[in-house]
Order: C-alpha cells, then sequence, then structure tokens
C-alpha cells in the first residue's frame, strides 16, 4: 500500500544493507535546498531522497532510520497525517504524536532522531512525501566521502 522511489543511497532489505541508488533528479534538488534550509544543514548534506506514495489506508509502523543516517528531514505532501512518537520506559511507553499538513516540514536530529521511535498512522487518502537523511560521519568515512 505504499510505493516507493530512492535517490542518492537506498536500503537493500534483501542484503540488509545501504547501496548507492540513482542520483537525485535535478528537479528534487530545489526541494532539498529548501529542507536543507529548514534544518539549518547544507543542501549538500543531504545525500539521500526516498519519496513515497502512501495509498489509503497505508502507514508505516514504528521504526528509527538505519543508523548510517543522521538527520533525517521530511516534506508531507498531499492529506494531512499523524507522525506518532513513542520511547520505552520502565512503565510501557512515553508517546506524542505531531501532525503533518500539506507542505509541512519536520527535522529528526538528537534525541528525536535517536531515542524516540516513529510510524506515520494510516490515512483514509493518499498522501506522498519525501523524506531526506545525511549519513553519519562514520558511514561517510567507511565509503570515502569523508
Amino acid at each position: 500500500m505504499r510505493l516507493t522511489a530512492s535517490h542518492g543511497w537506498q536500503y537493500d532489505f534483501e542484503r540488509g544493507q545501504v547501496a548507492r541508488a540513482e542520483p537525485m533528479p535535478d528537479w528534487l534538488l530545489g526541494v532539498r535546498a529548501a529542507a536543507a534550509g529548514f534544518a539549518g544543514l547544507p543542501a549538500e548534506a543531504l545525500v539521500q531522497a526516498l519519496l513515497t506514495r502512501y495509498d489509503p489506508g497505508a502507514g508505516i509502523g514504528w521504526h528509527r532510520d538505519r543508523p548510517v543516517f543522521e538527520h533525517v528531514v521530511g516534506v508531507s505532501i498531499g492529506a494531512p497525517a499523524t507522525l506518532r512518537f513513542r520511547r520505552r520506559t520502565a512503565d510501557g511507553f512515553d508517546r506524542f504524536a505531531l501532525p503533518l499538513t500539506a507542505g509541512g516540514t519536520y527535522h529528526l536530529t538528537g534525541e528525536a532522531r535517536w531515542a524516540w521511535e516513529h510510524g506515520i498512522a494510516p490515512m483514509a487518502e493518499t498522501r506522498w512525501s519525501i523524506t531526506f537523511r545525511s549519513l553519519t560521519a562514520r558511514f561517510a568515512r567507511e565509503v570515502g566521502l569523508a
């Protein structure tokens, strides 16, 4: 119920690793620049883009983005959505939700990126998102980019 396309880097679920993907198309570079400006990052730092179409009834379960990625900057397009967060505690979970409007942007960094899981609640209408990610310094060194 989701359709995805990756640019720059992609996660290969069959091999369980991150691999290079097709470069970002020119039309995506302006969106990347705006997302980077929102996050206070240089546009060139956002080296991965994941484009996702969520069909009615689709969401995405609890997860943390792959540890090779550092900053996560998302742009929500189309129907509103709810970005949910949870963090395990001794008694269960702390939870909160962030409403995402069309054109809304979010930036996961620091504790929100590393200590909390996030997911998208299923939606009744079609929604699209563009998620940009930077690489951790360690992974960038491993692949010869730093």
